[in-house]
């Protein structure tokens, strides 16, 4: 997370306080930052260092990881890019832990900073493997543009009784906005705005809404301030109809990958009777219900089938049995996804 001031205009000594956010590609070239239009003070502030550090040289270095990671549309990009990120980069606690920056302003114009840091470029974050959240936003905005988008959002976040802020980057698909914050899910405004209230304890207060343009070079629009009624007006509710679609998408993709398995509804409600041996997997996912949204519904059927497959002993019973059947149930916010799976 980050907390953000407005630039000095007058003789000021004002205090930018830096704290926490919550197959193999080769690294790119550590670029050298633009000094001809950026002043160091720039590099300090979400809006300026996004136009500051996105430029064609960083680009073209992220173009091999951007290849890499493109998919067929937005959707499956976004999710591409998080799952990277959770898996490449960490979250750089010595950064955040670092005292605030003393920014001093003269009447010449010079500016001296002491202590503090700077939002990274993207290539530096990648060369280093961490960083906060500003530098989390600046590499996600960036990988988009690699993919050949032109147009995305970004977020300064306020949080109710904390000095503290936090950064994310946005997509908007069909008119509506998605958050993009580091890892997987991808989730619509109301379910990240309910993310910060029940799994970090944090309310929202109010988020600037940014619109970054990528042509060869970036700018940085204000579009206005976002509330939580904002937030909240696009929260998608879970049903059972989403519960139910999710289990067919599940039982497809294990059915077009194990041949050996036939769904088999007798064993929907976990009975056993006519059969030699049955086994039954029980995996949770943690505010999973919150976070779906059917914009991407493949995307989150593929991410809980990667969960199941990626534990060994599962996988050995896939490749084992004969008949199988899938249940997905919310309880309360998380989802229950049950595995069974028997031989006549």
């Amino acid at each position: 997370m980050i907390s953000y001031i407005m630039r000095p205009k007058i003789i000021a000594i004002i205090l930018v306080i830096l704290s926490m956010a919550s197959g193999c590609i080769s690294h790119p070239k550590v670029l050298s930052p633009p000094t001809e239009t950026c002043g160091e003070i720039d590099y300090y502030f979400l809006d300026s260092a996004i136009e500051c550090t996105i430029t064609a040289e960083e680009i073209k270095a992220l173009l091999p990881i951007a290849n890499k990671l493109k998919g067929k549309n937005m959707k499956e990009d976004a999710w591409r890019i998080l799952e990277w990120e959770e898996k490449m980069i960490e979250y750089d606690f010595e950064k955040a832990s670092l005292s605030p920056a003393r920014i001093t302003t003269y009447p010449t114009g010079k500016v001296k900073i002491s202590g503090g840091s700077k939002i990274q470029r993207p290539s530096e974050t990648i060369n280093l493997g961490k960083g906060i959240c500003s530098d989390y936003t600046v590499l996600t905005l960036a990988l988009l543009f690699a993919m050949n988008y032109s147009e995305v959002y970004t977020l300064e976040i306020n949080f109710e009784n904390d000095k503290m802020g936090h950064a994310t980057a946005l997509v908007k698909i069909n008119g509506k906005f998605f958050v993009l914050d580091q890892k997987p899910p991808v989730m619509d405004l109301g379910s990240y705005y309910l993310h910060w209230k029940k799994v970090e304890g944090k309310a929202i207060s109010n988020a600037t809404l940014y619109r970054v343009l990528w042509s060869n070079e970036t700018k940085v629009e204000k579009i206005g301030i976002l509330y939580p009624s904002d937030f909240l007006k696009d929260n998608y509710a879970f049903t059972n109809f989403d519960a139910n679609r999710l289990a067919l998408g599940l039982m497809e993709v294990i059915k077009s990958e194990f041949p050996n398995l036939k769904k088999d509804e007798n064993l929907k409600n976990d009975r056993l009777i006519g059969y030699s041996s049955g086994k039954r997997w029980i995996m949770s996912f943690p505010n999973f219900a919150m976070y779906y949204d059917p914009e991407f519904h493949e995307q989150f059927v593929s991410y809980i089938y990667s969960r199941l497959k990626s534990t060994p002993e599962v996988l050995a019973d896939l490749n084992d049995y004969e008949h199988f059947w899938v249940n997905v149930e919310a309880r309360e916010d998380d989802l229950k996804i049950e595995l069974v799976l028997a031989r006549r």
